[in-house]
């Protein structure tokens, strides 16, 4: 069922979207400002970690608290299964869960509610249907498809203790576990750059209590030239004599295994005092 709406039908039909969300709730909004009653909906989920909540948002990339406040954004950050995103091209609006959607003009900002002349259509979905043909699954994989493509700035999953009986399948929610921040840096209040780009399919549903993340470890590559930490020649690479035969001599006559030197063993880097024969390779490495 597709159906125009506007004013109130418009409000009430997002206000629908948002508190009786189950599973998921998917909010497209270029410009976010909550007030206090966007904040009730809201609550309504705050404590429930089987909703994933999901929030796409842009515009502004020079100054991003216009998208949305930085106390807006906190807010969204205690729920306990969220991903937020940022698209700075996005213009789009959609709002939706499991059963029914909204494409639509309205940014969730509690402004375009109380003031603003505003369009939608409004459809609702079952279960059974939600993967046919129609404009609101269209919307909804398309909204799906753009928070995947762009960057996450923030991610927390439930962690589940899963039941081992078999009479008694299921599994307890533990806690919540935070995978990605960039607040500070996203907000200009850290210089500091991540070093890639995490996309949603990056991080996983959700987590299982006490499992233990195993990758294959790595052989490191061990040079076959180092530096004398004295002097800065190449040597042979070798941890326990990182001197030259001649600088060796004249460090043996004191044999202080702290005295600072001056290069790293492993690059050939001034070290300015930080290595030592005890620590012949600067630790930044």
């Amino acid at each position: 069922m597709n159906k125009f709406i506007t004013g109130k039908d418009l409000e009430d039909s997002i206000y629908n979207i948002i508190w009786y969300a189950e599973r998921t709730l998917l909010i497209v909004s270029p410009f976010i400002k909550l007030d206090d009653y966007f904040k009730k909906l809201f609550d309504h989920h705050q404590n429930n970690p089987n909703i994933e909540l999901i929030i796409v948002f842009g515009k502004n990339e020079k100054e991003i608290k216009r998208s949305m406040s930085k106390s807006d954004f906190d807010y969204f950050k205690k729920f306990l299964n969220i991903s937020i995103i940022y698209v700075p091209n996005l213009h789009a609006k959609y709002y939706g869960n499991e059963s029914m959607g909204v494409i639509t003009s309205i940014n969730l900002y509690d402004y375009s509610f109380i003031n603003n002349i505003e369009f939608g259509v409004y459809s609702e979905q079952s279960i059974l249907n939600r993967f046919s043909k129609s404009a609101d699954n269209e919307a909804w994989n398309k909204c799906l498809c753009i928070a995947e493509e762009n960057e996450v700035v923030f991610i927390k999953r439930p962690m589940y203790e899963k039941k081992k009986l078999i009479i008694n399948l299921g599994k307890n929610f533990i806690k919540s576990e935070v995978l990605l921040d960039n607040t500070e840096k996203f907000y200009g209040y850290s210089k500091k750059n991540t070093e890639t780009t995490k996309r949603l399919n990056d991080f996983p549903d959700e987590l299982e209590f006490g499992a233990v993340k195993t990758e294959r470890p790595d052989r490191e590559e061990i040079p076959e030239f180092g530096y004398c930490i004295r002097t800065g020649v190449e040597i042979p690479f070798n941890t326990k004599q990182p001197m030259s035969k001649s600088a060796w001599k004249i460090w043996n006559e004191y044999g202080n295994s702290d005295f600072s030197e001056n290069y790293c063993h492993k690059t050939g880097e001034k070290s300015h005092g930080k290595t030592s024969m005890n620590n012949p390779i600067l630790k930044s490495l």
